[in-house]
């Protein structure tokens, strides 16, 4: 039967203490205790070297599970990107042959704001756009037709450096924290 990670960590745990216990026994008076202790010690440290080899080898599956997983993730964001690409491509290839056909429909009718064909129907809607020259500054259109907006946000760095410095700031701690990755 395998052993899981979980079972493994506990069982480090509880040698780490046991072996703590015993090794304190080493400091009796009694000869005999010291020798029981000594016994008992030499027993809980090859049982922690089984023990930590089995973690470390079952921790390297775990990894290797996890690298699997990221690769199938990687491998199939990039099959989505790809498949997002081609259907870019296909979108624009049918917008092409739509404007061809609307081009080539407006010479019969070039006021037809709509074609009934046997299996489809060509339909238009005007819509109405303001464009702004790109050289014209947010501060140029008069004042009726500028919209002027203000934000406020916390200045995480100096809040940092002043927790850093041992300052207080109301309602800001400094928080660490530590991320893992698996090379």
């Amino acid at each position: 039967m395998t052993t899981s990670l979980f079972a493994l960590t506990s069982e480090a745990t509880l040698l780490a203490a046991r072996i703590d216990d015993t090794a304190e026994r080493l400091f009796s008076e009694d000869p005999a205790d010291v020798a029981a202790a000594t016994e008992a010690l030499e027993q809980l440290i090859t049982a922690e070297a089984s023990n930590r080899q089995a973690l470390t080898a079952k921790a390297d599956a775990w990894c290797w599970v996890i690298d699997q997983l990221r690769a199938k993730a990687d491998a199939q964001r990039e099959h989505s990107q790809r498949l997002a690409r081609m259907a870019e491509q296909a979108e624009h290839r049918a917008q092409a042959l739509q404007d061809q056909l609307v081009r080539a429909l407006a010479y019969v009718d070039p006021d037809a704001t709509r074609w009934e064909l046997p299996s489809h129907k060509l339909t238009s809607r005007a819509t109405t756009s303001v464009e702004i020259d790109p050289d014209l500054l947010p501060a140029d259109p008069p004042e009726p037709f500028r919209r002027t907006r203000t934000t406020t946000s916390a200045d995480k760095t100096a809040i940092a450096a002043a927790l850093k410095a041992g300052e207080t700031v109301p309602g800001c701690t400094l928080n660490t924290r530590r991320s893992w990755s698996i090379k």
